[in-house]
């Protein structure tokens, strides 16, 4: 059994990766898109519709960032938590 590789993966594991990831993790939050545009109109019957746009561009970006901070919670969710 090969030692060398085992410490070096737990050392990448505890000292190398949380920083990184936490970045990732403050980033992503900061810079989620929103998921849809919304507006709310008054039709002719006075009542409040909502009319949504869609973009799909913005709404494949959302889905990978949720995918990604779902993994990334999954990964480390203690951490998660600390993401203000």
């Amino acid at each position: 059994m090969n030692l060398g590789g085992l410490l070096s993966n737990s050392f990448m594991h505890s000292q190398v990766y949380p920083p990184i990831l936490q970045q990732v993790r403050e980033t992503m939050v900061d810079q989620m898109v929103k998921p849809k545009e919304v507006l709310v109109v008054i039709d002719e019957n006075g009542e409040a519709v909502e009319e949504h746009f869609d973009d799909t561009e913005t709404i494949s970006i959302y889905e990978t960032m949720r995918e990604t901070l779902i993994f990334l919670t999954n990964i480390d969710t203690p951490a998660m938590d600390r993401v203000i």
